[in-house]
């Protein structure tokens, strides 16, 4: 308990990144992190500094990705500079497509995300239904502005060409990278050198010989990486849709989600597989009209995080009967334990988790809270007393 006159929560520190990540995160031949990390609302914000330029990473995941990612750029760099790939680039015809991955970079847009951040997520009220309705209403738009609207999403890309965009994935599978990556450099250079290898008639095993390393893998779960490397985006899209409908999530719900532009198609794509693997467990179709409420990336791979949690522990701990969105996502086993993911880097005991751990609707004889991250010790001491069992450093997801 606090002592008289001092405030009873806390601000979210200022932590050091070597506290938070291993050492082979913090710093490499041509890059390093910045020591000072802030962890404002729940996210580690990282700096990480390299040859190829600088980038914040929103999270230790994103920071995993983003180190990993700094391979395949190098390779990507190191390719363009060989006799074989200029050449090819001196026959490639004029590009008639977009290079750069359609990051939604407008600043209206942008800033849409950013008020509330995650820490919405754990404010007691009904997300989801209102943005759902908004997203699924019919505007009386063109079928083409339709399917627009569905295919612009962070990380896609304008392909005027036809069979470039398969190039592109399969010179991202040689890299072991995502094909929908946000990072707006890794993005530009697979344009670059896959309209090289397609308009040039090389293929891209002449282009890339150096073998990648396997922690270069885009996510934990094989079943994302080869439906993101191997499916065309429409033909993707629509086994999510139909995917979707066999959970009896309905036709709004099914189009809002694949409307929201801040889900990248690899990240959809692990939201759909995770949803998939919580066989058995009611309530996924307000799981996603939670999902489709998302104002940003860091809400979408926040959910998706989520889901992924609970889809590990329906498959390793405790199966789950039932999932729900009331704020963040939730899990209720049959006995009626609660489970809790937090896909978070540090949580601090503010006024709004504080209104959180003392929700009615969560008590239960056995909740739990599963953090990827870890909490402060004032938090900690304070669940504790609500009577909730925190498990802190869980891993992100499980794999198949």
């Amino acid at each position: 308990m606090a002592a008289a006159g001092e405030s009873p929560f806390e601000t979210p520190p200022v932590l050091k990144a070597s506290d938070l990540v291993g050492p082979e995160l913090l710093k490499g031949p041509r890059f390093r992190v910045d020591e000072k990390v802030p962890t404002t609302d729940l996210v580690a914000h990282f700096s990480l500094r390299s040859d190829v330029g600088d980038f914040q990473a929103h999270g230790r995941e994103m920071l995993r990705i983003r180190v990993a990612e700094l391979a395949a750029i190098e390779q990507l760099l190191a390719t363009s500079k060989t006799e074989t790939f200029l050449k090819a680039a001196g026959n490639a015809a004029v590009r008639p497509v977009k290079s750069a991955a359609n990051i939604v970079m407008s600043p209206v847009e942008t800033a849409k995300g950013i008020p509330e951040g995650l820490g919405r997520f754990y404010d007691r009220m009904k997300m989801g239904g209102q943005h759902l309705t908004e997203a699924a209403t019919d505007s009386g738009k063109s079928d083409a502005e339709k399917t627009d609207e569905v295919t612009r999403r962070v990380g896609s890309i304008t392909a005027d060409a036809f069979g470039y965009e398969q190039e592109r994935r399969a010179l991202a599978k040689s890299l072991q990278a995502d094909p929908y990556t946000t990072n707006p450099v890794l993005a530009e250079k697979l344009s670059d050198v896959a309209w090289v290898a397609f308009s040039g008639r090389f293929g891209v095993n002449t282009l890339i010989s150096v073998a990648v390393p396997a922690s270069m893998v885009i996510t934990a779960t094989s079943v994302t990486n080869d439906l993101v490397w191997d499916t065309k985006p429409a033909d993707l899209l629509k086994r999510h849709a139909e995917t979707l409908a066999t959970m009896g999530v309905g036709e709004p719900g099914v189009r809002a989600l694949l409307k929201n532009q801040w889900y990248s198609l690899t990240v959809l794509t692990l939201l759909v597989n995770g949803l998939e693997r919580l066989e058995g467990a009611t309530g996924r179709a307000e799981v996603v009209s939670l999902a489709a409420s998302a104002t940003s990336e860091d809400d979408a791979r926040f959910v998706t995080g989520c889901v992924q949690m609970l889809a590990k522990h329906h498959e390793t701990i405790e199966r789950l009967s039932e999932i729900a969105g009331q704020g963040t996502v939730i899990g209720r086993t049959s006995g009626g334990a609660v489970v809790v993911p937090a896909p978070v880097d540090y949580l601090s005991w503010t006024q709004r988790i504080s209104n959180f751990a003392h929700r009615s609707d969560l008590k239960a004889k056995d909740r739990s809270v599963w953090l990827t991250g870890q909490m402060s010790p004032r938090a900690k001491q304070q669940f504790a007393a609500l009577g909730w069992t925190v498990h802190e450093r869980v891993s992100p997801q499980g794999g198949k």
